[in-house]
């Protein structure tokens, strides 16, 4: 893009504008923070590393029985940088009656925080395929037979059930039951359901009234409170839940 001239704004350089409109609507709220763990970093590529479990304890018979825990997956990140600039000519600078000029560098921030709100929620809008995540064993971020290494058994985290108390539920005991390397259980608790717009009333329903929805049968409502609420704008796909 070309540099910003007086030309091109006139208007600003004339007195007796009563009010200039400058992004006046503000962005909405952001998630980023609540749904991911940021790290700095001073290298241009890294990578982590997973180990595998330790198996269970054996009977003692006079000789110590040692395991061989597996190395698991190796991931690589490389930073991208993400710029955005502004070229002004020093004559609109000076002559600007209403120093709308000098305050545009400050909407970078708003620029920034947007950016990272949409590079965010593409890992959740592109979590059934590779496009934008694959995971240590090259599958997507939600995949139906996600593997490890010193296992045959694969783990589920993606589902397809519309978004409704009996999916919710059924879902936190499939969480239950993930384990890991060695098969056995791990500690998979969820407290937080991500949710587009279009599903917020569904999810506000489903997480804050008394009894069990739409059933005669008044029973309690054993989803009421359990999980916190994150509505996200971002979020491209006005069925997927999280």
């Amino acid at each position: 893009m070309g540099i910003v001239t007086s030309e091109g704004f006139g208007y600003l350089l004339d007195p007796g504008l009563r009010k200039i409109f400058m992004d006046e609507y503000t962005l909405p709220e952001g998630q980023v923070d609540a749904l991911f763990g940021v790290e700095t970093s001073t290298k241009a590529t890294e990578y982590d590393l997973s180990i595998g479990g330790i198996g269970d304890l054996e009977e003692f018979t006079g000789t110590i029985p040692y395991d061989d825990f597996k190395q698991q997956y190796r991931v690589s990140y490389t930073h991208k940088e993400w710029v955005k600039g502004m070229k002004v000519e020093r004559k609109l600078v000076d002559d600007d009656q209403y120093s709308i000029i000098n305050k545009r560098p400050a909407q970078l921030a708003l620029v920034a925080k947007r950016t990272k709100e949409k590079h965010g929620s593409t890992v959740f809008n592109n979590a059934f395929n590779t496009t934008i995540f694959a995971g240590g064993d090259g599958l997507a971020l939600c995949a139906s037979a996600h593997t490890r290494v010193g296992t045959s058994t694969t783990v589920s985290n993606a589902g397809s059930s519309a978004l409704s108390q009996t999916a919710i539920e059924a879902t936190r005991l499939l969480m239950r039951s993930f384990t890991d390397e060695t098969d056995n259980l791990i500690t998979a608790r969820a407290d937080t359901l991500v949710v587009p717009p279009a599903l917020e009333e569904t999810a506000y329903e489903i997480i804050n009234t008394a009894q069990k929805l739409n059933t005669a049968e008044n029973n309690v409502n054993f989803s009421k409170g359990k999980y916190s609420i994150i509505v996200w704008d971002y979020l491209s796909d006005s069925n997927n839940w999280f």
